[in-house]
């Protein structure tokens, strides 16, 4: 899933380059671009794929096309084409503008709108506004489906190009026309661009219980955790909620460190990949926080890593879950860079909990189900999360 100010996609689960075993991925593209190049046709042969309709189209393109024909952006789209057929909203070539958009927004400032953006059955999809962002302000809502960005109708449109039409220039404008369940017919929302700048880590005392907010897994999250941590618990707190509330996810590799804050040593999350092998990323740290109650607040915002830290700490029974059904994804993807400044996004595995739980299009389940919208006036699932911490 993509931040359209990212998304996540991620969005999706990691966007950081895993290990060099995923560069081997890369290599089909980058062959694929080379020889787009150079002009040397792939061995047929080798590679098990007829490209001769390819090559007569770039022939035709050339030898009839009445406009200038610029072969750099035939390869731009042929990349993007290859990617896209595999029919993975979650996979995508992104050239050197949504890199850069993509790199800016993990580093936890960029301009645009603040939100996370996803296709889901083929429509462009809010997974979750940012908290204080201008979405969330102008009353965009996890779930809304986008049909159209400025009057241009998003049918057909990928992901990445919704996140282009959106993002811009803080202080200009952008329209989302959206339907949202409830509402008959669509509603437009106008947003105002601004430079979003996002402290991924809060916390703060809630009498005794210490409140910890985590809003997408970027590059400063695992030091705010430990900051917040730290705080927490020089506070002696009897209990700890951890608001992962339409967090979008982020860094994969994030969540066992996090998670090590509340369990030993352990497994965290199994990636399995197509040759049906599974790796394991686990735990390494002593807990600040070994036996402290804990509840974890999710909703349909919450997603991707998000989910795998809701859900290992759920298999160890060592969380309480409270809120509503979460997103639902549950495939890695690697970034790998290319030539060019561009990147290549791609799925590499699926993820399971601990236990062997897979969440993709299914969602984890939380234990104590709770509804309603955090509003400037009322929190149903922190208050109903802060009775049971108190044990009432």
């Amino acid at each position: 899933m993509q931040l359209f100010n990212k998304l996540s996609k991620d969005v999706s689960v990691t966007r950081r380059p895993m290990v060099a075993r995923f560069l081997t991925v890369g290599a089909v593209v980058l062959v694929f671009a080379a020889g787009v190049l150079s002009g040397i046709s792939y061995n047929d042969h080798q590679h098990g794929v007829d490209m001769a309709k390819f090559w007569q189209v770039y022939d035709m393109v050339h030898a009839n096309y009445v406009g200038s024909v610029d072969d750099s952006k035939l390869i731009e789209g042929a990349t993007k084409g290859l990617v896209q057929g595999l029919g993975d909203p979650f996979s995508s070539y992104l050239p050197s503008s949504e890199k850069q958009s993509l790199d800016q927004e993990l580093s936890g400032q960029f301009e645009g709108i603040g939100a996370e953006l996803t296709e889901k059955d083929g429509l462009i999809t809010v997974v979750a506004p940012l908290a204080d962002s201008p979405a969330e302000k102008a009353g965009l809502k996890a779930k809304d489906i986008i049909t159209a960005i400025d009057d241009t109708k998003t049918d057909g449109m990928t992901v990445d190009d919704a996140v282009t039409k959106i993002r811009g220039p803080k202080d200009t404008t952008v329209k989302l026309t959206v339907v949202r369940d409830g509402l008959n017919g669509t509603k437009d929302i106008t947003i105002k661009r601004e430079n979003i700048q996002v402290k991924s880590v809060n916390d703060k005392m809630l009498g005794t219980v210490g409140y910890m907010q985590i809003t997408q897994f970027g590059e400063d999250t695992v030091a705010g955790v430990t900051a917040a941590v730290k705080d927490l618990a020089s506070h002696n707190p009897t209990a700890i909620v951890i608001d992962l509330r339409d967090n979008p996810g982020g860094y994969l590799n994030d969540v066992a460190p996090i998670a090590g804050n509340f369990i030993p040593p352990s497994v965290v999350v199994k990636e399995k990949y197509r040759d049906g092998k599974t790796d394991e990323l686990r735990t390494t740290d002593v807990p600040t926080f070994p036996t402290t109650p804990i509840y974890i607040l999710i909703n349909g915002g919450s997603a991707s890593a998000a989910e795998i830290l809701a859900g290992a700490l759920q298999d160890y029974k060592r969380a309480t879950l409270v809120g509503e059904k979460s997103f639902g994804k549950g495939s890695v993807q690697s970034l790998i860079d290319l030539p060019g400044s561009s990147a290549l996004r791609i799925t590499i595995a699926e993820w399971l909990t601990p236990n062997g739980r897979a969440i993709n299009k299914v969602g984890i389940t939380p234990d104590v189900v709770v509804a309603g919208d955090k509003t400037d006036t009322s929190d149903p699932v922190l208050d109903k999360a802060l009775q049971l911490a108190q044990g009432k």
